[in-house]
């Protein structure tokens, strides 16, 4: 579950359960290898790629509590980030690879956060609209970044933009989950679902243009829209 591009296209980071409990894995796509990269005790989830694809955010449990780690992508050392007494999950770099965007419940319910990956600064609140809003995940530009928002228990895909915190309501499904920028940062992939089962859908960041995917997948529920250097396709789980 969990999957994650690397920024050259070569790589995929996932979580697996095949040893009965979760590891994250660095699997190379070009030589058809892979390697376990966190296997703390606990929670190992939640892996994201950082700008240079030498570090991985990752959420890990080992201390406590779920907080967000930087590990190297070859596997080795960790960093601390997040400090706090709440789940703290979901990292996505920003582009620049100075700030991370990650979800936490320390406000009393999910919502979004940003803080500095050099450790500088408290963790800075940046949703207020709705009492569930998760999942973050940067655009190419660092502007904006896509998020899941719950309203009246349905599920659906906005975006807001960082700088001035206009918010984007974009799709109005009633489970829309897992949105994945597109590399130029003009449409945002999904999961959503059709006739009772998992499905690909994608839309613009405007909210003007929406299309279903075909796909031959049984329930498609993680997304992760491949870089321009990578083989071009989208991997679902």
């Amino acid at each position: 579950m969990s999957p994650q591009w690397s920024p050259d296209g070569t790589q995929l980071a996932y979580v697996s359960f095949e040893r009965q409990r979760p590891r994250i894995y660095v699997h190379d796509i070009t030589k058809g290898t892979r390697k376990v990269v966190s296997k703390f005790r606990g929670t190992n989830s939640a892996p994201a790629w950082s700008p240079d694809g030498k570090k991985l955010a990752v959420t890990l449990s080992k201390d406590g509590g779920s907080q967000i780690y930087v590990i190297d992508s070859s596997g080795g050392s960790e960093r601390r980030l997040s400090d706090s007494r709440s789940r703290d999950t979901e990292p996505s770099f920003s582009p620049d690879g100075r700030h991370i965007l990650f979800t936490s419940d320390r406000g009393g319910s999910p919502q979004i956060y940003r803080l500095a990956v050099d450790g500088s600064g408290r963790a800075e609140r940046l949703t207020f609209d709705g009492r569930y809003n998760t999942s973050p995940k940067y655009a190419a530009d660092g502007e904006w970044f896509a998020y899941v928002r719950m309203e009246d228990g349905r599920f659906s895909i906005a975006a807001q933009n960082i700088g001035d915190g206009e918010v984007r309501y974009l799709t109005s499904g009633q489970d829309d989950r897992s949105p994945a920028f597109s590399p130029n940062g003009k449409a945002i992939l999904y999961a959503t679902e059709v006739k009772g089962r998992g499905a690909l859908a994608a839309i613009s960041i405007d909210g003007s243009t929406r299309w279903g995917i075909a796909t031959h997948a049984h329930d498609i529920r993680g997304v992760a829209w491949g870089p321009y250097e990578s083989y071009r396709v989208e991997v679902a789980r």
